[in-house]
């Protein structure tokens, strides 16, 4: 369901987690909400900043430098908590 905002919450999160799924990953992962992306060799600093290009287009948020902190991108969770509250 979709407001006259935009996608719901749900559906902010499967875009995200396919994007990263499709678009960022070497390998296929199965991806959780609450995983850590930053952790490991799951995104390397390149993804992160395709990741946040996409989010900026995908949802028009007008990301701000103040906006990319390592918590809006810790997790998929955060990252769409971040979209969903800035485009309100």
């Amino acid at each position: 369901m979709t407001d006259t905002h935009g996608p719901a919450t749900d559906e902010i999160e499967q875009q995200i987690t396919r994007y990263i799924q499709e678009e960022l990953l070497l390998q296929p992962v199965s991806l959780h909400a609450d995983d850590d992306l930053l952790a490991g060799d799951l995104l390397d600093s390149m993804a992160v900043l395709r990741l946040a290009t996409y989010v900026d287009e995908q949802f028009a948020i007008g990301m701000k430098p103040a906006d990319f902190r390592v918590e809006n991108f810790q997790t998929i969770a955060a990252l769409t908590a971040y979209v969903s509250a800035t485009r309100r």
